[in-house]
């Protein structure tokens, strides 16, 4: 056992030489979630994780486009800032969506418990949704 334990650190020191620098953790996300107004309070890390995956790419954005902070690490984002005003912008975006869905569409598609709308939907990977045909081009 102890001969595993040189072994491995033996071979991390190898890595570590040979990459001139040890392979960053990942980003980090909250261990608590404060200011959520529309999510439900006590929604589950995965799903808070995927959910905020799922702006980003119907979006075509990163998390610095609602959340106050840039790059990579996460621990340095401010996420229960409201200053972005796309933040607020994507709290109303939710609400339609789930009224679309809930409401509006109840009974069509199988199954019930889908959502038939997305950011995707209408975004469709852009920041501005396409509101219009585009010029030259009909419908």
């Amino acid at each position: 056992m102890r001969m595993s334990l040189v072994v491995s650190a033996l071979v991390l020191i190898v890595a570590v030489s040979a990459s001139g620098h040890a392979a960053a953790p990942p980003p980090q996300i909250p261990a608590t979630f404060t200011n959520l107004q529309v999510l439900p309070k006590d929604i589950a890390r995965p799903d808070l994780v995927n959910g905020m995956r799922s702006f980003a790419l119907g979006l075509g954005v990163r998390c610095e486009h609602c959340h106050v902070g840039e790059g990579n690490d996460l621990s340095k984002f401010d996420f229960a800032s409201d200053a972005r005003p796309a933040k607020l912008v994507a709290r109303k975006m939710m609400k339609m969506a789930a009224a679309i869905n809930g409401d509006l569409l109840k009974g069509v598609g199988e199954p019930a418990t889908t959502p038939k709308v997305t950011c995707y939907t209408c975004h469709r990977g852009a920041k501005t949704p396409l509101t219009a045909a585009p010029a030259g081009g009909g419908i």
